[in-house]
């Protein structure tokens, strides 16, 4: 079989380079059409100054809401501190600055994590200060967010202890929703589901039904794996009706 020879490349095209010529083809281009390749250079330049602008921004802003955050976890802390040691003034000056904090804070960052953080120990300061209405308009707004996983379950229950604490009869007919919903979902949040099971039970109790509100509280009990003092004063109380 005879070899096939390769066509020999003429001077010409031995001097021929695509590299260079396609960056003349660009240079000539460039040059043709300055004015218009400065404005789209301008225009990128802008676009990018303006991200970065928006990253650094966002970045600095979740750092403060951050903060915030935990000095008002704090400071509601110190809070719950100052009610142990019997000075219930001091207390509800800290639960009070702890709240406004905390709401300011969601206020600010509504779909951001710390946000709704804040929102939640926003409700517990108000629920102790006995803003209920309140802290129902701020919890609606967080679940209107369509948070998911133990903030969700978190608004819920203390939606329910809010709408309790209020007592109107729609008040409780959708404090019972709250616990119910949160209750069922025990095994991700065992601790969250036993206070909605007690919420159940005392909202049995409420209605008068004494096996109701028993069998809740066993089971609250049983899902926490504890029983403390308060859950037996509230099954001899049940037991005092029968």
């Amino acid at each position: 079989m005879a070899h096939r020879t390769r066509r020999r490349l003429t001077k010409t095209e031995l001097k021929k380079d695509p590299v260079a010529e396609n960056l003349a083809r660009a240079w000539e281009f460039l040059r043709t059409h300055v004015k218009e390749t400065a404005i789209a250079c301008a225009a990128l330049l802008a676009v990018i100054l303006i991200v970065q602008s928006v990253i650094s921004s966002g970045r600095k802003q979740n750092a403060d809401s951050m903060a915030r955050y935990i000095l008002a976890e704090t400071i509601f802390e110190q809070a719950e501190q100052l009610v142990s040691a019997g000075r219930p003034e001091e207390a509800a000056a800290a639960l009070n600055q702890a709240y406004t904090m905390a709401g300011e804070v969601f206020s600010r960052n509504q779909n951001r994590d710390w946000g709704r953080r804040a929102a939640i120990l926003a409700a517990k300061a108000g629920i102790l200060l006995g803003r209920e209405t309140e802290v129902i308009e701020t919890l609606q707004t967080l679940l209107a967010s369509r948070p998911d996983g133990m903030i969700a379950q978190s608004a819920r229950l203390h939606m329910g202890i809010a709408l309790e604490n209020r007592g109107g009869v729609e008040d409780l007919a959708n404090a019972r929703a709250s616990y119910a919903e949160v209750a069922a979902d025990s095994a991700e949040f065992p601790v969250m589901s036993g206070d909605a099971l007690a919420g159940l039970s005392r909202l049995s109790l409420l209605d008068g039904d004494r096996e109701s509100a028993r069998m809740f509280l066993q089971e609250s009990m049983e899902v926490r794996g504890d029983t403390t003092d308060f859950d037996l004063y509230q099954l001899a109380l049940i037991d005092q009706g029968n």
